[in-house]
């Protein structure tokens, strides 16, 4: 009798350590989809690349310069880049969730507008917008900082 309460009872446990492991996993999932930046001129999709969280741009309200060619990279400090097409760039790598800090951490973001790659980190507001931020030499505070609304 006891060995089948005590059966029972670890049954219990491991069933409660899965249930909470995926919970914490589905809260990291709460970021994906499509969010709109600041200037309200472009959208980045925001998906799973593997365990990680990456984020790629989607929509841009001018997709094309004056004279009908796509807008490219032209600001990017590795003059090699320079030709690629802004729609479809990759400009988030890396995130992973922090479910005690409930933040995206250890990733980076890319700025087309000034070509520099950026340390970065992202929390999910109260509002349902994200804060996101971007930052050098490893010190949160040193950097940039705008808000993303979801339009998915």
């Amino acid at each position: 009798m006891k060995a089948i309460t005590l059966f029972k009872g670890l049954f219990l446990l491991v069933g409660m350590l899965c249930v909470g492991t995926f919970a914490f996993a589905g809260d990291g999932d709460k970021i994906i989809g499509t969010w709109m930046v600041p200037e309200k001129d472009a959208k980045v999709e925001i998906y799973k690349c593997g365990d990680k969280y990456c984020g790629k741009i989607s929509w841009l309200e001018k997709e094309n310069n004056d004279d009908g060619t796509a807008r490219k990279d032209i600001n990017n400090e590795d003059e090699s880049l320079r030709d690629r097409t802004i729609l479809g760039l990759n400009i988030m790598e890396g995130f992973e969730y922090n479910a005690d800090d409930k933040e995206w951490v250890n990733g980076t973001i890319y700025n087309s507008r000034d070509g520099k790659t950026y340390s970065g980190y992202l929390m999910i507001q109260e509002d349902g917008t994200i804060y996101m931020k971007g930052y050098i030499f490893g010190m949160r505070w040193l950097g940039k900082s705008n808000i993303w609304t979801r339009v998915d």
